[in-house]
Formats: C-alpha cells, structure tokens, sequence
C-alpha cells in the first residue's frame, strides 16, 4: 500500500483533489465577499417613479422634480440620467455624489409644443447602486391643443 502513494496515479488523484478543494474554498470566499459588499453597499431609493401631469395645454414646458434618498452606507453616485426623447431634459442640479442617508432629485422638464395626445417619456438614472445599477422614472400627460 506505501508504494501506491508513490505512483503517478496516486501523485495525479492527490493533485487534481487539491485543486477542487482550492476551487471550493475560493468560491465560498468570493461569495461571502459579495454578500457584504452588497450589504454596506449605496442603495437609491425614489418617493416615486412615476408622475402624470394630467390633461394639459399644448405649448408650455412641464416640469416635475423626482425626490430620493441614499438608504445604503456607502456614497450614491449618479453616474448619468438619459431621457428617452430629445422633448424631454432631466438633471441632477450637478450634484452626483450623496453621502449615507442623503436625499437629492432628479429634476424633469418636458416640452408640449408641436404635441398632442398621450405621451410617455422615460428617464434612465445610472448609479452605482449595485442591486439597482438603472432605475426607469416615467412621466405622462395628455396633451389637448384645444386647451387654454
């Protein structure tokens, strides 16, 4: 039984076993690393994502201010809000970065003129909150061009 130890086959089986135990304990450690990073990590978290402006008048410019909050412990940054039409504007005031329990807004602007009818327009805000990278805000109106 002593020389099987010393043979190739036993030197391989030894080997590859040591690798899976390797493999298993760098899993287990790479998911429990997630698990708390994921944990401390910032996290959005609007009053509301979605706002309608109700019957409105053709012509003159919308505006509504989406409010959050940080709720996680690390720093919330906004890394950029896109609008899904070029009617539509949306900013953050130029403040990007909201500390633990921070609350900011993402301010929207929408031009009625030259439309009518229902209109849905979204705005795509990309953090870093990990479990949320991109959260969609929608607004809606309806637009009356016989309304004054």
């Amino acid at each position: 039984m002593t020389n099987f130890f010393q043979t190739k086959t036993a030197k391989s089986i030894y080997f590859v076993f040591g690798l899976a135990v390797i493999a298993g304990v760098m899993f287990l450690l790479m998911n429990n690393s997630k698990i708390s990073a994921t944990g401390s990590a910032s996290k959005i978290l609007f009053d509301e994502e979605y706002h309608d402006f109700g019957k409105v008048p053709q012509g003159p410019q919308l505006e509504y201010s989406f409010k959050f909050t940080n709720k996680g412990k690390s720093p919330l940054i906004i890394e950029r809000v896109q609008t899904s039409c070029g009617c539509t504007g949306a900013t953050t005031g130029g403040k990007n970065e909201y500390t633990k329990g921070e609350a900011g807004e993402i301010k929207v602007s929408f031009n009625t003129q030259g439309r009518q009818g229902r209109q849905e327009k979204q705005i795509i805000v990309f953090t870093n909150d990990a479990d949320n990278p991109q959260k969609t805000l929608r607004i809606t109106c309806d637009i009356d061009p016989n309304m004054q």
